[in-house]
């Protein structure tokens, strides 16, 4: 993997890149950054475009003054950005399955089923 690409704390958001925003301290969203797009909740608007550039864990200002976190997808806040269509399973049920199963770094899991990807996500990363 080209080492530009990953998420890191030093990156800034760049066009594309998928980013969680923290409206509130009970409502998160995963959001795709294109420029030309904005974000528009209760507490204002939001121009993609002025998030490029920044690096993640920034506050960024609506034109009414409100402000939201722009942080990076971790897998503790996709789990709880994820659509709860189905049972996902949270990181302390993921903790004890992989304890469970005895996965250790280099271990090849399978995931299957219609599943979230909640625990694939825990997994992989």
């Amino acid at each position: 993997m080209d080492s530009s690409m990953k998420i890191s704390f030093n990156r800034c958001i760049r066009d594309g890149d998928l980013i969680i925003v923290n409206e509130r301290h009970d409502t998160m969203k995963a959001v795709k950054v294109c420029e030309n797009l904005i974000l528009q909740n209760h507490v204002g608007v939001f121009k993609h475009s002025d998030w490029v550039g920044k690096p993640f864990g920034s506050i960024t200002f609506s034109n009414k003054g409100g402000f939201v976190y722009l942080l990076a997808p971790a897998p503790e806040l996709w789990t709880l950005v994820l659509s709860h269509r189905t049972q996902i399973l949270y990181i302390a049920d993921i903790s004890f399955v992989i304890m469970y199963l005895e996965v250790v770094p280099g271990c090849l899991v399978l995931e299957s089923g219609t599943s979230s990807g909640s625990n694939g996500t825990c997994v992989y990363l």
